[in-house]
């Protein structure tokens, strides 16, 4: 007999914190809402279609008198800036290429001309056709390059100062065997 009121102990001792657990359950479903209903959302992401940016405006003017730009613009601050590319670009003559081309000669040379570098589809294409680094084409791309030329693998998200980008292609002017006209 003594066996049979320690087995009936256990029984009702597991019943009970079954009942506990879901009385609990229930008690705790009628004191707290359990789902969520979100009223208003902390972040939303917006999504810009791509089309969209295609027609972007690029930050800067339509017309831009490149020639009163560079008039003033300084080569010995360009190299300063020029830091910021070193890590990407490598500017002594015949150098090597490195994550991007060699920018030995670039100003008024043909885009994409190293033929041993792999540019993105879109740079090689405005290379197929006949397209050359102008002054005006090198500030704009500088400001942004992948609103400027969309597609191409630059990840560098672009000089933002006038100053600094002017002073940046005075510099690029001076890697060069003769230094290429100023646009008048």
């Amino acid at each position: 007999m003594n066996n049979n009121f320690e087995f009936d102990k256990i029984v009702w001792a597991v019943a009970f914190g079954m009942l506990s657990v879901i009385l609990s359950n229930a008690i705790g479903g009628f004191m707290y809402r359990t789902e969520r209903i979100v009223d208003k959302r902390g972040y939303q992401i917006e999504v810009v279609d791509a089309a969209a940016v295609a027609s972007a405006p690029k930050g800067l003017p339509d017309v831009i008198d490149i020639a009163k730009i560079m008039a003033s613009a300084s080569a010995e601050a360009g190299q300063a800036v020029f830091k910021q590319c070193a890590v990407c670009h490598t500017n002594d003559k015949g150098g090597a290429n490195k994550v991007g081309p060699n920018l030995w000669g670039v100003v008024a040379a043909k885009v994409a001309r190293h033929t041993e570098f792999k540019y993105s589809d879109a740079m090689a294409k405005r290379g197929a056709d006949g397209k050359v680094w102008s002054y005006e084409d090198l500030y704009r791309y500088l400001y942004s390059p992948k609103s400027y030329i969309p597609g191409n693998k630059m990840a560098f998200a672009g000089i933002k100062k006038d100053e600094d980008r002017a002073n940046l292609i005075a510099y690029l002017r001076t890697l060069n065997d003769a230094l290429v006209p100023l646009p008048k």
